[in-house]
């Protein structure tokens, strides 16, 4: 991204700057700050799209439409893109159409032999076909090549859980869970393969856990009372199985044929987004920015408040150097997740650098308040200090 005269205070990838990074932004803009209004303005997740496909009333066919208009441009563009060639597999594989995403995914690899999406759309393949031990052989080769991809413990514990060895389930999830501790998947997998190996009470401890972080988990609820079960605790057993009929209950529609209609629109909203999510991280690899911000967008409009999207849509505007969008999708995070300390500083931050004093004061003391010690918390008290 490109620092403008003003602006030297920067939140690139995902990290937050360092320690150091952040005073000395502050240092740089502090004798320019003024007390300016905030700008009234549509925030740029709710602007309106012309197309009929992004109205509520979008039928399946229009929404499956959609993502096959938008991979017929992106292919053209990208003819002989190993990435683009993979937005389309995941459409396929997402439509149930295994056959087209396996000779898809195929095709990849003659383009690039050790292509990471195409390897793990292969292994999940055969995982959906009962090859474990397939599965298990292309998911290990990943996790030593392609280490950072979250998706291959989780399938690789999977692929070990449903071939019976539930402790090297067991001993991928704990080992996953190290580097995502919050991710509430692995917690619920990790869990359920105690079950399976009959540590029942640490199955109950991961349930718990997993709970903390998602109070509405029907599967954490579910899992509990198993383990709650087969601990002999019948009244804790059922208090959690009460919990999960309840959420369960909550979901359901009374008119099974409206509420089949309403899931088949939902996985087709969510196929065309996941397909624009997909080809924006193509267009932004390939440095179109504009691009991969449109689609993103259009993603969000489809399947709303996807964290790790609004996180990537951010990410982008910042790389733009479209600072009161990046602070839009700011303050939309930070009202999804108010307890992450890493969106309230880039909040803190994006507002510092916009000479908006007031609201980047109240972003920094909401980080303060949920971690004092961190470091760049106290790099942020000292700002509060020069704001003030």
């Amino acid at each position: 991204m490109a620092v403008g005269p003003k602006v030297r205070l920067v939140v690139l990838g995902g990290t937050l700057i360092l320690l150091g990074g952040l005073l000395a932004a502050w240092w740089n803009v502090r004798g320019r700050i003024t007390k300016a209004p905030a700008e009234h303005r549509i925030s740029i997740l709710d602007e309106d799209y012309p197309e009929a496909q992004f109205d509520a009333t979008a039928t399946q066919e229009e929404l499956i439409q959609l993502a096959s208009s938008e991979i017929q441009s992106l292919l053209a563009t990208f003819p002989n893109s190993a990435s683009a060639a993979n937005v389309k597999a995941n459409r396929d594989f997402l439509l149930s159409d295994m056959a087209a995403a396996q000779q898809t995914w195929k095709s990849v690899l003659t383009l690039e032999p050790r292509n990471p999406d195409a390897l793990f759309g292969l292994a999940n393949l055969a995982f959906q076909a009962g090859r474990y031990d397939e599965a298990i052989g292309l998911c290990e080769g990943l996790l030593r090549t392609n280490p950072g991809n979250p998706r291959v413990p989780l399938l690789l514990a999977d692929s070990f859980m449903n071939s019976g060895q539930g402790d090297l389930a067991v001993l991928v999830l704990e080992q996953h869970i190290m580097t995502e501790p919050t991710s509430v998947q692995a917690i619920e997998m990790l869990g359920t393969a105690q079950l399976a190996v009959g540590s029942y009470n640490k199955a109950m401890d991961c349930f718990s856990r997993a709970l903390k972080f998602a109070p509405d988990s029907k599967d954490s609820y579910y899992g509990l009372g198993q383990a709650y079960a087969r601990l002999g605790e019948q009244a804790k057993a059922a208090e959690a199985m009460q919990q999960f009929s309840k959420l369960a209950d909550s979901t359901g529609q009374s008119n099974a044929l409206e509420a089949q209609a309403f899931e088949d629109r939902g996985q087709a909203a969510h196929v065309a987004a996941q397909v624009y999510l997909d080809s924006a991280l193509v267009y932004k690899a390939a440095g179109d920015l504009p691009a991969a911000q449109a689609r993103i967008l259009r993603a969000l409009r489809l399947q709303p408040d996807v964290t790790a999207w609004l996180e990537e849509l951010q990410r982008v505007l910042q790389l733009q150097g479209l600072r009161p969008q990046a602070a839009d999708v700011g303050e939309r995070l930070v009202s999804l997740l108010p307890t992450n300390v890493h969106h309230w500083l880039t909040l803190g931050a994006l507002y510092a650098e916009l000479e908006q004093p007031e609201p980047a004061i109240e972003a920094f003391r909401k980080a303060i308040e949920l971690a004092p010690d961190n470091p760049e918390c106290q790099a942020a008290q000292s700002i509060i200090q020069q704001l003030n």
